[in-house]
């Protein structure tokens, strides 16, 4: 496990060997909020953080915690802008598609020509699917 200044760094299998290790510690946890000798209990929708089921979050388990979460939205981040680049490509292509067909006709290709206008109906549809299904998911997204 790295610590740099505030951030705690951890690989996953350091994080399920030390969940199986905190889980090894513990009595068994019992169902329903966990309640201490003073009467505090483990936050509600927390207690997936308490890996030893203690009824406390240690620093650590928050550490932990709070790392993997960051992960999972950088994670999301990146398939985001991934799909973003996908489909403006996608679109930057459709647009260009028709650039080609017209240099070809120019450079005098006529058999290029053919093939390209031959393919454009299966092009086009495809990379108009591409765009649509990423805005729709984008569209859907917003209204959940």
């Amino acid at each position: 496990m790295a610590e740099t200044g505030n951030e705690v760094s951890m690989s996953r299998a350091e994080y399920d060997s030390l969940k199986a290790k905190a889980a090894d510690n513990s009595a068994p946890a019992a169902t329903g909020p966990q309640y201490d000798d003073r009467g505090f209990k483990t936050v509600e929708g927390m207690e997936d953080v308490d890996l030893n089921g203690d009824g406390h979050i240690s620093r650590q388990e928050m550490d932990m915690h709070l790392e993997f979460k960051r992960k999972e939205l950088e994670d999301a981040d990146a398939m985001r802008d991934a799909q973003r680049k996908m489909a403006w490509f996608s679109l930057f292509g459709m647009l260009l598609y028709p650039a080609a067909v017209v240099g070809a006709s120019l450079a005098g290709l006529s058999e290029a020509q053919g093939t390209l206008g031959d393919m454009a109906p299966t092009y086009f549809v495809a990379v108009a699917g591409i765009v649509a299904a990423f805005f729709g998911a984008q569209a859907w997204s917003k209204g959940k």
